[in-house]
């Protein structure tokens, strides 16, 4: 264990054998936005264990957590979670973009917080980009700094992983991590802000308007596409954390193919993605603003 990582030393005995077997040589002093003395204070008496959540664990525990904080059309169902899970621990993802939840539990066992993403790899580029698809606290743990912790831990994870798979030494980029958000969802946007989140938008080079670069298709098969706004929470340490117009197009691709591979219907995804490809022939351009000056105009009643 590198001696100067001070966040490390904390929460490196409280992961679990599966997650500990993935990122125990990465530093996670690097990776976090918090302190070690902040993380002991606040976070630390909170935790009883950190783990890899499998199927099992989530079907039984995560679950109802992750229920009780989504609803509707933004909420993909438990059990094609469950399948995938299966899938990753039992190794027939290889070649997909790797998917994983990190859970927290409390000293009593209880599931308390929890963080569900993939590792996308967009091609022609050496950036990695963690997607958080999902991260959730229980309510009366939200002011301990745990999904500080969960953030982090997905950083390493996307270290570790895209590390594991190149073929050379040389460390995989990781500029930012993704998530979206419902832009009316006031209370999220708030936290978002504060953790220094950017909106990943289009811009029309002909008139400067501004529209969302995002479309998430049905996650069920009769779930209709829903214009949410891309995240940008950049990684502390990274070289930089702007989004290129190259970048974006790959990040999005790498995105809708990572949908398919985690059997989101295809044609819900194949009609997001070609509503996504009308706003780019109007001579768009990937941009980065400030999420407090995203308006309902940049992405309500913007496409045909």
């Amino acid at each position: 264990m590198n001696t100067t990582d001070g966040v490390g030393d904390l929460l490196k005995p409280l992961l679990d054998a599966s997650l500990a077997s993935i990122i125990e040589e990465v530093c996670f002093s690097t990776l976090s936005r918090v302190s070690a003395s902040r993380l002991r204070a606040s976070a630390i008496p909170h935790i009883g264990q950190i783990e890899l959540v499998d199927s099992t664990a989530f079907q039984h525990e995560y679950s109802r957590l992750y229920t009780a904080n989504f609803s509707g059309h933004e909420r993909e169902h438990p059990s094609h979670i469950c399948e995938r899970l299966e899938d990753q621990f039992a190794g027939r993802r290889e070649g997909f973009a790797p998917y994983y939840i990190i859970g927290i539990r409390d000293a009593d066992g209880t599931a308390i917080a929890a963080a569900q993403f993939s590792v996308l790899l967009p091609d022609s580029t050496r950036d990695v980009i963690p997607y958080l698809q999902y991260i959730y606290v229980r309510p009366q743990n939200r002011a301990q700094l745990l999904s500080e912790v969960l953030h982090t831990l997905v950083l390493a994870v996307a270290v570790a992983v895209t590390f594991a798979r190149r073929d050379d030494s040389q460390l995989p980029h990781v500029p930012f991590t993704i998530c979206e958000t419902q832009p009316e969802a006031l209370e999220r946007s708030k936290i978002h802000s504060k953790s220094g989140s950017q909106a990943l938008m289009l811009k029309r080079r002909a008139d400067g308007r501004i529209l969302s670069a995002h479309i998430q298709p049905g996650l069920e098969p009769e779930d209709p596409p829903t214009t949410l706004v891309w995240l940008l929470r950049r990684c502390p340490g990274s070289e930089s954390s702007s989004c290129s117009d190259e970048l974006g197009r790959a990040l999005v691709a790498a995105y809708f193919d990572s949908l398919r591979e985690e059997g989101i219907p295809g044609k819900n995804v194949d009609e997001a993605e070609s509503i996504l490809e009308a706003r780019y022939e109007q001579d768009c351009m990937f941009c980065q603003i400030p999420l407090s000056d995203v308006s309902r105009d940049m992405y309500v009643g913007i496409d045909p």
